[in-house]
C-alpha cells in the first residue's frame, strides 16, 4: 500500500524521515512507465585524503543504508537497461581501474534483481515492475549472466513473467549506428571523430595483413596515459553513444502514439503500448564520456555520449530544452566544454575539487548562455555534509525550474565514485546516498503540479569500486540502488 499526501505534508514527512535515517521512498510520487540508461569513468590514482579521517568522522556525517538496501522494486512499470556484453574488446594492457568487470557487476545483481522480483510477482499474480536487461551487442546471441537464459528482440512468445528473467538481445540497425555517427559530429568535430575511427581501423587492417588477430592495442591517446584505443574501441563507443540515444527514444516517445521520430535514428516505428511506455531508461556503458571535450580525449574518455544524446533529443524534435545532471565526483568539462553553446541545454555539476580535471574550482554559473553550473565540494564530503543542501538548494533548482526553465528531458551523467571507498576520489557518498539522489530529482521535477514528470535517463559514467562489503557499498549497488527509488 502507498501513502500519498498532500504537498508540505509529504515534504515536511520527507524531511523528518530523513533526519531520522528511516527510507522515504514510500512518500516518492507514483510513477509510470521506466527505462534506464548508463555512465562512465574516470583519473586511475586516488587523491589523498585530506581533513579528518573516517573513524574520526561523526555520527551524523555518514548516511545510514537502512532499509532502502532491501526495499524491493515495487512500481508497476518497464525499466529498461541497456549494455553491450562485447564492451571487453576496450580493455588495456594493463591492471585500468575503468574495467569490462564494472558492467559484468551491474548487469549481475540487476538480474539477480528482476528474477527475484519476478518470481514475487508471478507468487502474488500482480505485475508492479518489468526489469528488462537488453544487449545491445551485434553478435547473434547475448552474454549469459548466471542462470538467465537469452531471447530474441523478436520471439515474443513466451511468457511475460518468464522474459523479464532473461537477457535480451537487442543489436543496433546499421542506421542506429550511422545516426549515432552523426550525432557524435554534432559535438564533437568530424576530424576528431574521424581520427579515432580511422586509428581503430588502420591498426586492425594492419594486423590482419600480418597475420595477426584483428583486436590489438593501439596505444594511449592522452597525454596522462589514462585514455586508450584498441583496434575494436570505435565499435564498442558507436554501440555505446547508440545506447544513449535508443534510451531517450525510449523515454520521449511515451504517451505519443506511434511517431516518425523512430525513422530520424534509424530504429523504426515503435510499435510498444501504452502500458509499456517508459518514463526513464539507463544505458550501462563504457568507457565513460563526460570529460571529452570537442576534440580532446582524456580522463578514460573519448566520446562524450551526454551530449550526443542531447543534441539527439534536440535535433530530432522530442525536447525543445534538455538539462544534463553530472552527480560523477570528478568535474564533467567535457560536456560543459560541448553545451556551453547550446542555449537551449543545461547542464549542472557537483564534484569534488581538487580533483581531476581541477577545473570547476568555483562555485557558480557560467558559459555564454548562462547554462553551466559548476558546484565543487571538498574531500571527504559526505551526504550530510556537503551534498545534501548544494542539491537540494543548487542544483536542482537549476535543473528545473518552474516558469522560468521546464526540460523535456533530464540526463544524468551517473557516475558513482563518489562512494566511500572508490579509488579515484575522497568524498564519502553510500550507495543509498545515489537512491535519494534520483527520488528527490523526481519529486522536485513533480512539484510542478501538472502530472507530467520529465522523464530520466541515466548513463554511465565513473564508479570503480566492485568489492563486495566494501565501505559505503559498491558500483553495481549503488545503481540498483539508482533504480530501485522508482519504487
Amino acid at each position: 500500500m502507498r501513502l500519498h499526501f498532500f504537498p508540505p505534508l509529504q515534504f515536511f514527512l520527507i524531511i523528518c524521515c530523513s533526519v531520522a535515517g528511516v527510507a522515504v521512498s514510500a512518500f516518492s510520487p507514483p510513477g509510470t512507465g521506466i527505462v534506464l540508461q548508463v555512465l562512465q569513468g574516470r583519473h586511475r590514482y586516488r587523491q589523498p585524503k585530506l581533513g579528518t579521517t573516517r573513524g574520526e568522522r561523526c555520527q551524523r556525517c555518514t548516511s545510514s543504508r537502512g532499509s532502502r538496501s532491501n526495499a524491493a522494486l515495487s512500481l508497476s512499470a518497464i525499466i529498461k537497461v541497456y549494455h553491450d556484453s562485447t564492451n571487453y574488446l576496450h580493455r588495456d594492457v594493463t591492471y585500468h581501474p575503468e574495467q569490462p568487470a564494472r558492467i559484468d557487476a551491474c548487469v549481475d545483481l540487476l538480474w539477480q534483481e528482476a528474477a527475484h522480483e519476478a518470481s514475487i510477482q508471478k507468487e502474488k499474480e500482480e505485475i508492479r515492475i518489468t526489469l528488462r536487461i537488453c544487449d545491445v551487442s551485434p553478435t547473434s546471441k547475448p552474454k549469459r549472466v548466471n542462470e538467465a537464459e537469452t531471447t530474441d528482440s523478436n520471439n515474443d512468445n513466451d511468457n511475460d513473467n518468464d522474459n523479464d528473467r532473461k537477457i535480451h538481445h537487442e543489436p543496433f540497425t546499421e542506421a542506429e549506428l550511422e545516426h549515432a555517427q552523426i550525432m557524435l559530429t554534432q559535438g564533437h568535430t568530424a576530424e576528431y571523430v574521424t581520427s579515432i575511427k580511422e586509428k581503430c581501423r588502420s591498426s586492425r587492417q594492419r594486423r590482419i595483413d600480418e597475420g595477426k588477430d584483428p583486436l590489438g592495442f593501439v596505444g594511449y591517446v592522452d597525454d596522462g596515459g589514462d585514455t586508450y584505443l584498441t583496434t575494436e574501441s570505435y565499435d564498442v563507443l558507436l554501440r555505446a553513444t547508440a545506447a544513449w540515444i535508443r534510451c531517450v527514444d525510449d523515454v520521449m516517445t511515451r504517451d505519443k502514439g506511434d511517431t516518425d521520430d523512430g525513422n530520424r535514428n534509424g530504429r523504426g516505428n515503435d510499435e510498444r503500448t501504452a502500458q509499456e511506455r517508459c518514463t526513464a531508461a539507463m544505458a550501462l556503458t563504457r568507457p565513460p564520456g563526460h570529460h571529452a571535450t570537442t576534440s580532446t580525449p582524456n580522463g578514460f574518455c573519448i566520446f562524450n555520449f551526454a551530449a550526443a544524446a542531447a543534441i539527439h533529443a534536440i535535433q530530432s524534435g522530442s525536447a525543445q530544452r534538455v538539462s544534463i545532471l553530472d552527480w560523477d565526483v570528478h568535474y564533467g568539462q567535457g560536456v560543459a566544454d560541448i553545451v556551453q553553446r547550446y542555449d537551449n541545454v543545461r547542464y549542472a555539476s557537483m564534484h569534488q575539487y581538487p580533483a581531476f580535471p581541477y577545473m570547476g574550482a568555483k562555485r557558480g554559473i557560467s558559459g555564454r548562455h548562462g547554462n553551466i553550473l559548476t558546484v565543487p565540494l571538498p574531500p571527504e564530503s559526505t551526504w550530510t555534509c556537503g551534498y545534501s543542501t548544494s542539491y537540494r538548494d543548487i542544483v536542482l533548482p537549476f535543473v528545473y525550474d518552474e516558469g522560468v526553465w521546464e526540460p523535456d528531458l533530464i540526463i544524468v551523467c551517473a557516475g558513482y565514485d563518489a562512494l566511500n571507498s572508490d579509488e579515484l576520489a575522497s568524498c564519502s557518498l553510500n550507495a543509498a546516498d545515489y537512491g535519494t539522489m534520483t527520488m528527490l530529482l523526481r519529486e522536485h521535477l513533480a512539484s510542478g503540479g501538472d502530472g507530467d514528470v520529465t522523464p530520466i535517463i541515466f548513463g554511465l559514467e565513473g564508479g570503480y569500486q566492485l568489492k563486495e562489503g566494501a565501505a559505503g557499498g559498491n558500483l553495481q549497488e549503488a545503481v540498483l540502488e539508482t533504480l530501485r527509488s522508482f519504487a
